[in-house]
């Protein structure tokens, strides 16, 4: 690669081997010119064959890799912005494809909007190992991953979300915000969450925005064994306690209210609906 690139794209990933090959070949198969993005993977941590996939890639000059020792996702997408030679980065989940114009479109919503945004996502759709269940519905999809806002492109309201495994910054922005805040977000097998919601609200509460492209669309598999009630009740139960964290621990404010409908108060409702 000659020059800088203009964009980076980071995969977080640990001890997930089996689906990392199949997203950084998403990557490597972008409408975008090479010369403009490179591939930067996080290894938090892996004790799996990650390094031997990583290894395979040696020869495609736009893949570098970091090996991050502290665990939590927090942590690892921090890394990815510190050392991203993009002035744009990009994070996509290692379960996770990208469509083609993945990164073309993104680098078009900061390169032709004004102001520029600063977070730019789009659609997530769930890529189901077996049949989706008829019981799950609108609201369990989107615990699942699920985004969607359409087939137009537009700035979000504040009470609408992005997924953080389909995003995009200014690496400015990110340095700005200090980054994601390392005491939320996914740390070994616990569901701790919020470290999204926690970084839209700190931009929302300066006058920024998010926006929704639809050609920045991924497919992120959902495995059979999160299609359980049990999974939901473990996925809300953590909820709670992310939201408990939020709210006491940092003396953060939701200006929508709308997480305190979330949480213990939603895993009480869909255990006696499951």
């Amino acid at each position: 690669m000659s020059g800088l690139p203009i964009i980076t794209a980071v995969i977080c990933t640990r001890d997930r081997a089996h689906f990392l090959d199949k997203c950084i070949k998403s990557l490597l198969e972008q409408s975008l010119d090479r010369e403009k993005y490179e591939i930067l993977v996080i290894d938090n941590g892996s004790t799996d064959t990650t390094g031997d996939i990583i290894k395979c890639f040696a020869d495609e000059a736009v893949i570098r890799s970091v090996y991050e020792p502290v665990i939590g996702l927090s942590r690892a997408r921090n890394t990815g912005w510190q050392n991203a030679k993009g002035q744009y980065v990009g994070y996509i989940d290692d379960d996770a494809v990208a469509e083609e114009g993945w990164l073309e479109s993104a680098l078009w919503c900061f390169e032709n909007l004004s102001p520029m945004p600063d977070w730019v996502g789009g659609p997530i759709n769930l890529d189901w190992e077996s049949t989706s269940p008829d019981w799950i519905n609108q609201e369990l999809s989107v615990s699942l991953g699920k985004v969607y806002w359409g087939d137009e492109r537009s700035r979000l309201r504040n009470d609408q979300r992005l997924g953080g495994g389909n995003s995009f910054f200014p690496k400015s922005r990110l340095k700005e915000l200090d980054g994601f805040d390392e005491r939320l977000g996914r740390k070994g097998k616990t569901f701790l969450s919020n470290e999204e919601t926690h970084i839209q609200r700190r931009i929302e509460a300066q006058g920024g925005s998010l926006y929704y492209h639809p050609g920045v669309c991924i497919r992120h598999f959902v495995p059979t064994e999160r299609i359980t009630p049990q999974w939901f009740y473990k996925r809300y139960y953590w909820g709670g306690i992310s939201d408990y964290i939020m709210f006491k621990t940092f003396n953060f404010k939701d200006p929508n209210n709308d997480m305190q409908k979330r949480g213990i108060f939603r895993a009480n409702q869909e255990k006696n609906r499951l």
